[in-house]
């Protein structure tokens, strides 16, 4: 508590501790980064393809068919989103929406980015655990406010750690 309110000088470990956990979030940050690009990539793909089956059915139904060929068809469509939801729902045990999937997209993303760049975040957690003791009081120095205010994405190294053990 007295580290908090006034700090000391840095020793040379905390120097040493500083180092590694910039480099090591500056690392996770460009992590980060590259998996929200690719969610966002993954999320216009869906929109491309909506986008795309609307079209299709507004062909179908004013030129090729009529709304009695297609009235069946578009509904087992919608239908068959619903029930997607539905199996979301059930398998996840959260609400089929929009800002959940793309948390769940994203540390899809973020676990496989971090396992393919050998990012180690178990020695992450704790070197920002000690480097919090040492230094930080604010809510700044967390390694997440970097993510949450560039991408949007809230989340905590938590669900990453939580998930990354799963693989």
């Amino acid at each position: 508590m007295i580290r908090k309110a006034v700090p000391l000088g840095l020793n040379p470990d905390d120097e040493l501790i500083r180092e590694e956990f910039d480099k090591m979030r500056s690392m996770k940050e460009e992590i980060d980064v590259l998996a929200h690009q690719q969610v966002r990539k993954i999320l216009w793909g869906g929109l491309g393809y909506s986008v795309v089956q609307i079209g299709i059915f507004v062909r179908l139904t004013f030129w090729e068919f009529s709304w009695d060929v297609m009235e069946p068809i578009t509904f087992f469509t919608t239908a068959t989103g619903i029930i997607v939801g539905y199996a979301y729902f059930l398998m996840t045990s959260r609400d089929p929406t929009y800002q959940d999937f793309m948390k769940r997209l994203f540390l899809s993303r973020q676990r496989k980015l971090l396992k393919s760049h050998k990012f180690d975040a178990e020695r992450f957690k704790e070197l920002e655990n000690k480097w919090k003791i040492t230094s930080c009081s604010s809510s700044s120095c967390h390694a997440n406010a970097s993510i949450r205010n560039r991408v949007g994405v809230d989340l905590d190294l938590e669900d990453s750690l939580q998930s990354h053990h799963r693989d």
